[in-house]
């Protein structure tokens, strides 16, 4: 009779001992032999065992499954990974014997079948690549292909083609392998008629006019997956939490038509209870809690805004990551549950590099705070030093030093999101700046105190407004022996004090890229209100227009941006607050602040009271998703001077080798141009922070 065992085993007269589990084999040593194509170092990386690591069987073959899987990434299909498992197992020595076998490349990639599409646009779905020089090593990767199999045939019915059939072959050339692919196309069918069921809160012609789909059309895949998510979109608005929208097609008698059905699960309307965080360790509820600022008691539950507020706030980098879901049983009513996960990092210090034909050679070196507190002072040395203090209260820190070749800056900001708890945003900013300028050099030292609103509700839904007071010490020293007379008049130490309002309303898709929508910007700043040394006003107006007007099949888009801006000074306005234009993000063609009115014996540019700038922008795909051409008119006036204008051709790119660094590169020739203005056809701007 076997005796128990409670931590330890404790046997009766008559027991025996149970016999003890098998202990596990320990790594002692791992070799490698006959690879010639990865050094040891490279595949101990890939098995990721180490001395003293436990052994058994799984373990084994993972382990040779890791390195085959890396020889066959590498073009080696017909690699052979051997092993001796039971000495492994019982020894604790790996001892794996490689047979590599031939590398394959890739020399050609051919479709047939393909009658709808032309092969170049296939060819931009697959990650198998022909080998190319040094930049492309064609490695002949089995699951890679099948992969790609597997992309055209989604593609191609999403496309409409719901029958097609992809498949491969493999034919040897004189230096590798042709990969052809082929393709059964099948029918391409069109919507014969849309239906819903289960629908009461909405009728069948609200919930087709939510829809993009029409009769008629070839049936798409993804587009029907979107109007599904816009009628259930709608259903979130209204309350219905539980709402599903299931689409269901089905081929009609007619040859080549389907029947369309969304089926609607409805469930019942809920208003919101109340509001519990969840994961916050150390941040305060109200930091997650008004990211909800739409939802006051008794408010319908909106779906629709609570993946808003999820975004909302995991753009705020204190939160890693956030999740807001209902919760509870009563009639009528479920609490909201925001369950977050605080980020692990307290801030970022950062450094980096950039060059533009605008500024030159500039550095960059940043302290960024995301979760700053300004009333959590440290109770004692150790809190500071150990950051323990000023930490969860949702504010923003900025410490940023830009030294440069032609551009200094030193900047400190300051960031409240909801000041006093209320949807108003607090900005506060000390500068300092210095950059030379065409006969003198500039400097500039202030604060600046802002308080933003975005409005939600009312005659303004859809607009932030801004209201901004800035107290600066403007410097114009250095002046040039025969600079323009103007300039020498604003010579010295300028005390500026303004009032600014400011006024946007951005219905754009993508805030930093985006595709459709509209943004317009009113702001007016008046100086001389609070004092100062100048007195005059400053209007400007800008408005940009997008417009997609294709998608590719890879969900690529071609877009067409027209831009107009103007400004106006109303008074007397020192030389550097004038308008200037030229440069990047300005006419391209002419260099910076290239453009404007002229004056004294070194021909000084003295800028305008008056700036209008036209321009239009054809912004394409050219390589994968993160190369981009475009195409541009540029057009403007400065003051009392003639109308200038460019055209250009650009490219937009990253570079993910070094942290996803934009590079801009365009180039514009002067079509219209005034006496004295600068020329500059090539205008660059390389940066980014690492």
């Amino acid at each position: 009779m076997v005796c128990a065992v409670v931590g330890w085993a404790v046997c009766a007269r008559g027991q025996t001992p149970p016999a003890s589990p098998p202990r596990l084999a320990r790594v002692t040593s791992i070799s490698f032999e006959g690879n010639k194509r990865f050094p040891d170092e490279t595949l101990r990386a890939e098995i990721a065992l180490s001395r003293g690591d436990s052994l058994d069987a799984a373990t084994l073959r993972a382990a040779q499954e890791a390195i085959a899987r890396r020889y066959r990434q590498a073009g080696y299909p017909k690699v052979k990974v051997e092993l001796d498992a039971e000495t492994a197992l019982r020894t604790g020595a790996l001892r794996f014997v490689i047979r590599e076998g031939e590398q394959v490349r890739v020399r050609k990639i051919q479709f047939e079948g393909n009658a709808t599409f032309p092969e170049k646009e296939l060819k931009r779905l697959l990650h198998t690549k022909t080998a190319w020089w040094i930049i492309r090593t064609g490695a002949f990767d089995v699951e890679q292909v099948e992969g790609d199999v597997l992309r055209v045939q989604s593609f191609y019915r999403d496309m409409g083609f719901l029958d097609a059939q992809v498949r491969y072959r493999t034919e040897p050339t004189a230096k590798g392998l042709a990969v052809v692919f082929v393709i059964e196309e099948g029918t391409r069918y069109r919507i014969e008629s849309i239906a819903f069921q289960g629908n009461a809160a909405f009728s069948d012609e609200e919930l087709l006019a939510k829809m993009q789909s029409r009769v008629g059309e070839v049936v798409r895949r993804r587009r029907v997956e979107q109007d599904a998510q816009a009628i259930q979109d709608a259903y979130g608005r209204r309350g219905y939490i539980y709402a599903t929208v299931q689409p269901v097609q089905v081929f009609s008698e007619r040859p080549g038509y389907v029947r369309l059905t969304l089926t609607i699960h409805e469930g019942s309307a809920y208003r919101v209870g109340r509001v519990v965080v969840r994961g916050n360790t150390r941040t305060r509820d109200k930091v997650a809690r008004r990211a909800l600022n739409l939802y006051p008691p008794d408010d319908w539950f909106d779906m629709t805004e609570v993946r808003a507020a999820e975004q909302r706030l995991q753009e705020t980098r204190v939160f890693s990551s956030a999740k807001i879901y209902p919760v509870g049983d009563a009639p009528g009513r479920r609490a909201v549950v925001i369950d977050v996960k605080e980020a692990e990092k307290a801030g970022d210090f950062l450094f980096g590099l950039g060059v533009t034909s605008n500024s030159g050679l500039v550095g960059n070196v940043v302290l960024d705070l995301q979760n700053f507190d300004i009333t959590d002072w440290p109770r004692n040395w150790s809190e500071l030093f150990k950051l323990r203090s000023f930490f969860g209260g949702g504010q923003r820190l900025r410490l940023e030093l830009q030294p440069g070749t032609d551009l200094s800056r030193f900047r400190l900001d300051f960031s409240e999101p909801y000041f006093r708890d209320r949807p108003v945003r607090l900005d506060v900013s000390t500068y300092l700046f210095n950059r030379g300028r065409d006969g003198y050099m500039e400097r500039r030292a202030g604060i600046n105190v802002s308080f933003g609103k975005r409005f939600e509700r009312g005659a303004w839904t859809g607009w932030s407004g801004e209201l901004a007071f800035r107290l600066e010490d403007l410097s114009v020293r250095d002046v040039d022996l025969f600079a323009s007379s103007e300039i020498r008049d604003d010579e010295g130490s300028n005390l500026l004090a303004s009032v600014k309002v400011t006024m946007v309303r951005d219905r754009t898709d993508n805030r930093f890229l985006p595709t459709r929508g509209d943004r317009l910007r009113f702001a007016y700043e008046q100086f001389g209100l609070l004092g100062g040394d100048h007195i005059f006003g400053k209007l400007t107006l800008g408005y940009n227009w997008y417009r997609t007007l294709r998608t590719d099949f890879m969900d690529r888009k071609t877009v067409l941006q027209l831009k107009a801006e103007g400004g106006a000074i109303l008074g007397d306005a020192p030389v550097p607050e004038r308008f200037f234009a030229g440069g990047t993000g300005s006419i391209r063609g002419f260099a910076f602040r290239g453009v404007g009115e002229r004056d004294g014996i070194d021909d000084n540019n003295i800028g305008g009271d008056y700036l209008v700038l036209l321009g239009a922008e054809y912004s394409y795909p050219l390589i994968g998703e993160n190369v981009r051409g475009l195409l541009f008119l540029d057009s403007g006036i400065v003051g009392s001077g003639a109308w200038r204008a460019s055209l250009g051709a650009g490219v937009r790119f990253t570079l993910d080798i070094l942290n996803g660094v934009p590079i801009e590169l365009d180039l514009a020739a002067p079509v219209s141009r005034g006496s004295g203005d600068d020329v500059q056809v090539f205008s660059f701007l390389i940066g980014g922070i690492f």
